[in-house]
């Protein structure tokens, strides 16, 4: 078992040694690794908040 550790929440996860993932980390020490939860919220996209849009804007006169 090889011991990684998550770049965004820190958690400690155990990962078996013989799989692609511990072999891409193992020989690039640059790759991150993140654990399941923080990949699904990653992988979900966020709701966007609608944005309003002033249609008319009034412009401020600096003379008044």
């Amino acid at each position: 078992m090889l011991e990684v550790q998550c770049i965004i929440c820190e958690t400690k996860v155990f990962i078996d040694e013989n799989t692609l993932e511990a072999k891409r980390l193992r020989n690039n020490p640059i790759r991150t690794f993140m654990c399941d939860d923080c990949k699904s919220r990653l992988d979900t996209p966020k709701q966007r908040q609608p944005q309003v849009i002033n249609e008319n804007p009034q412009k401020q006169d600096s003379n008044s």
